[in-house]
């Protein structure tokens, strides 16, 4: 196998590529600055100011329609839902909303007990705006892409396709002020983990009909019923949130006041880190070197991945997918572009997330595409290209020119540019490179305009369900348009069973996956950051979510 260029891309472009999240791991359920802090032994800051970087503009802050990282970075703390995960992930009795909660025996059904607590406009927070945020989220009109994370409850999955019109069908039910039932299809375990998600947080029903499409789009469409409020959003530009003063636990922020930035340009986010106007940061991959001793890694629970499209022409042959993925040498490219702190993926469900009894599930069910080719395989790889192009009549002639598609940053195309040197010299196949931007990107792939891209995914809940039921027929995620009778029947067998019955139905789903290879897994990310030492108390989940800022704050 030729390696001279291939080196040489990998000596330019030292960058760490997973550093920015799409949608969207490692040991550790959750980090923070520095372990479980306490503000009482420092001596506090006069100015309890914090100055961070929002990167780019909130696309919604309604949290029906949000689906983004942005905007759920701000909506954890401006709005509370039920509960509220803890530093390692679990969720915490009477860490919200929810004062204390009971579960009936068989597992399916949950009352929840709301505590006393108030809007930022002094009206109390009820039963009754959750029942209505979350029937909201499943009604089809509001078009919610996160509307199937309510799929375990009752009807909810039927109400949402249409297939049921009365919303009192649906096992939400506001009892009274102060007590929510929700009744579950099956029992699952990890309900209760999904409930800090976007789409579980309370809207205003009031609000929403007063205010229409325009609810949480400004300042003055807003309501808060968490630790802190909008006072300020200059769009694209800036995002300013200030403590609440009727939060319930209000006397538990330390926070006054996060003045928000909005830009993506890596010079001016490091020159404004330096200049003590941003206190935290995710580090720029060109900078890893300079800020080495300074870093904190924030392993996430995330797996970055081609997609192949298997309605191409090409791409809809397994063994085309497989010699796509088997002449990657991941483990090289990872070493060279990261220095080893960021672990190249063998399977979908990333490090970390739990498992069968005391082990993970990828401790349990293994890493699936070692033995599939790491880039040593190059014969193997480009015998195994030829038979399956052999299947479909084509030769490796017709493939020059295929487009691989792939966001318009800086990094993610010189990521391409790697992976389009390794086809070339590994398969003897001339690939192109497509660039879109996120939102054209992403609707490219719902509409099936592309041969295989560039994705990522970062699990929603504490759960290897988040990464599996991904790829469900006709799924919501599902843009390889991949159907497979056995994989369904596995997904839907561990939505209706628990223990170590629902893992193994897991495990063996993603063994297909895998086997398929419908998606190629490339690596995990790591967040990397730089943070000024006066910052504390941030606590950093390795999920989709975050735990935002409720428990920062600043000495001296």
């Amino acid at each position: 196998m030729k390696r001279t260029k291939l080196l040489s891309l990998l000596l330019v472009f030292v960058l760490v590529g997973s550093l920015a999240l799409t949608a969207c791991g490692g040991e550790d359920n959750g980090s923070t600055d520095e372990g479980k802090d306490d503000s009482s032994s420092k001596e506090l800051a006069e100015e309890q100011v914090l100055k961070m970087n929002w990167n780019s503009e909130p696309p919604s802050l309604d949290p029906q329609i949000s689906q983004d990282a942005t905007s759920s970075r701000i909506l954890i703390d401006t709005l509370d839902g039920l509960i509220r995960l803890n530093e390692e992930g679990l969720p915490e009795e009477g860490s919200a909303m929810a004062e204390s909660w009971e579960i009936n025996e068989d597992g399916t059904e949950y009352i929840f007990h709301l505590r006393d607590a108030n809007w930022s406009d002094g009206e109390p927070v009820t039963a009754q705006d959750f029942e209505y945020s979350w029937l909201r989220g499943l009604d089809p009109k509001t078009a919610s892409t996160y509307a199937y994370m309510l799929y375990d409850i009752v009807n909810a999955e039927a109400y949402n396709s249409g297939d049921i019109k009365d919303p009192a069908e649906v096992g939400i039910k506001a009892e009274d002020e102060k007590t929510l039932k929700v009744t579950l299809k099956a029992p699952n375990p990890a309900f209760l983990s999904k409930l800090q998600n976007s789409i579980f947080l309370p809207a205003r029903q009031d609000k929403v009909e007063e205010w229409g499409e325009k609810y949480a789009s400004d300042v003055e469409y807003m309501v808060s019923n968490g630790a802190f409020k909008v006072t300020e959003w200059e769009h694209e530009n800036k995002l300013v949130m200030e403590k609440n003063d009727n939060y319930w636990d209000v006397e538990n922020v330390t926070l006054e006041k996060i003045e928000g930035i909005m830009t993506s340009d890596p010079n001016t986010i490091i020159n404004l880190y330096e200049t003590g106007e941003l206190d935290v940061i995710n580090v720029p991959s060109q900078y890893l070197e300079k800020y080495k001793d300074d870093l904190i890694k924030s392993p996430e629970a995330s797996t970055f991945y081609y997609t192949f499209n298997t309605e191409n022409e090409f791409f809809k042959n397994a063994k085309i997918r497989k010699a796509f993925s088997m002449s990657i040498d991941r483990e090289k490219i990872q070493e060279a572009r990261t220095e080893g702190i960021v672990p190249p993926a063998w399977a979908f469900v990333p490090p970390g997330i739990p498992g069968p009894g005391d082990k993970t599930f990828r401790e349990a069910n293994g890493e699936l595409l070692k033995d599939v080719g790491n880039g040593a395989s190059a014969e193997e790889a480009k015998k195994l290209l030829e038979e399956g192009l052999e299947e479909i009549g084509k030769t490796v002639e017709d493939m020059n020119g295929i487009k691989f598609l792939t966001f318009d940053s800086e990094n993610s195309l010189q990521r391409a540019q790697i992976w389009q040197q390794y086809w070339k010299e590994n398969l003897g196949v001339e690939v192109g490179i497509d660039t879109a931007t996120f939102k054209v990107k992403i609707d490219r792939e719902n509409k099936k305009d592309f041969a295989f891209s560039y994705s990522g995914w970062v699990g929603d809940y504490n759960d290897p369900m988040t990464f599996m039921d991904m790829w469900i027929t006709d799924g919501p995620q599902n843009t390889a348009g991949w159907s497979n009778e056995e994989y369904d029947k596995l997904i839907e067998k561990a939505q209706t069973t628990t223990g170590e019955e629902r893992m193994q139905a897991m495990m063996d789903a993603e063994k297909i996956l895998m086997d398929e290879m419908v998606v190629s897994p490339t690596d995990h990310s790591v967040k990397i950051y730089l943070q000024n030492p006066k910052v504390h108390g941030i606590v950093r989940l390795p999920l989709a979510i975050t735990n935002g800022y409720k428990t920062a704050y600043i000495t001296k």
